[in-house]
């Protein structure tokens, strides 16, 4: 019997309100989170309106909000690099010999 798949369908088999039950409080610590870092970055010096990593989470924060499916891959697709072929080159990692 394999264990994994069974609790993968027993997950796939929540309800909506069960889902929300079982990680409120995890979902709740994040948002509180977020609203921290935002608070920190509001009282700082300087401004971050125009900067690339402030409008990506701004950009992460308008797909929480919006109607639409897979916002998971959809912030995931925002924060991630364009897929380079080349990337080994890139980041320095060199061939083994075989």
């Amino acid at each position: 019997m394999n264990t994994k798949l069974n609790a993968i369908e027993t997950i796939n088999e929540r309800t909506a309100e069960q889902i929300v039950s079982d990680e409120f409080l995890i979902a709740r610590a994040k948002i509180l989170e977020l609203a921290a870092t935002l608070d920190r970055i509001e009282r700082a010096r300087g401004d971050v309106e125009d900067t690339r990593h402030m409008q990506l989470l701004t950009h992460g924060m308008q797909i929480l909000c919006d109607d639409e499916v897979d916002k998971a891959k959809r912030v995931q697709l925002l924060m991630s690099r364009e897929y380079d072929p080349r990337w080994k080159d890139s980041m320095s990692i060199a061939k083994k010999e075989s």
